[in-house]
């Protein structure tokens, strides 16, 4: 008898606390990103080869082409997101997800320093904050080096400069502007000055952080030579130096990572 009530006992208080049990279990979330851009967070429900369910927090469900996805990544410690939904249900919005990114640019093109055309070779490597604001906006630090060939003469320049890349669009094609300023430091003979530049490119995107893209570049590097004596006549002299801006337009190669 005593047997009995215990088991009914330990039974009431399995079927209590199961319920418990199970609904404090956490749903594992994950981030779609879309190619298009579009972020979307939820439970995976089914996944294959050729279409991912998720589930929102409010217990919807909706179905998207593998082929639209761009990445699929685990969402730790946050919320489902109410935006697992139809473009017609809600707005879409971007993460704001930013991470450090390391760049590669190279350009080469014309150059006119002082009136005498020539040409122009540059490399720059650069560093810093990729996708602000969840727009895949770049803003960070570059040095480079900057070769500059006009009237026989091959001038050398190490620029360090602040550098943004803004996306024009949102997607996986997009138009992009570019712009840098800093000082450049002149190397063998000449000392540097204010470097600043434009770029209009086009770039792809084929990873959330990770872009390659292609476009022309205009550049201005002010120069200046190192003042010398030029001596007249015995005891009389007087110092001069040259200085100079240089233009340059480029076409422009670069990289994300």
């Amino acid at each position: 008898m005593r047997f009995n009530h215990l088991s009914r006992l330990l039974l009431t208080l399995m079927m209590v606390l199961l319920p418990v049990l199970l609904w404090g279990e956490e749903a594992v979330i994950h981030r779609l990103q879309f190619k298009s851009g579009r972020v979307v967070e939820g439970e995976i429900v089914l996944c294959n080869d050729e279409v991912v369910i998720v589930k929102d927090s409010r217990g919807a469900r909706f179905q998207y082409p593998m082929s639209d996805i761009l990445e699929i990544t685990e969402v730790t410690n946050e919320p489902v997101a109410d935006d697992a939904q139809t473009d017609d249900q809600t707005s879409r919005r971007m993460t704001n997800v930013k991470r450090t990114s390391l760049g590669l640019h190279l350009a080469g093109g014309v150059a006119s320093i002082g009136g005498k055309s020539g040409a122009a070779i540059a490399a720059d490597v650069m560093l810093g904050a990729n996708n602000l604001a969840g727009r895949r906006i770049f803003l960070g630090g570059q040095v480079g080096y900057r070769a500059l060939i006009a009237g026989g003469k091959t001038l050398s320049i190490i620029p360090i400069d602040a550098v943004m890349e803004l996306p024009l669009i949102a997607g996986v094609h997009a138009p992009m502007l570019g712009a840098n300023i800093g000082y450049g430091i002149g190397v063998g003979g000449i000392h540097g000055g204010v470097n600043a530049g434009l770029s209009l490119a086009y770039r792809y995107h084929f990873s959330r952080t990770g872009s390659l893209h292609i476009g022309i570049q205009g550049e201005l590097q002010q120069l200046s030579y190192v003042p010398h004596t030029v001596t007249v006549e015995p005891g009389q002299s007087f110092s001069t130096g040259t200085g100079q801006t240089a233009v340059m337009g480029m076409l422009t190669f670069g990289v994300l990572f």
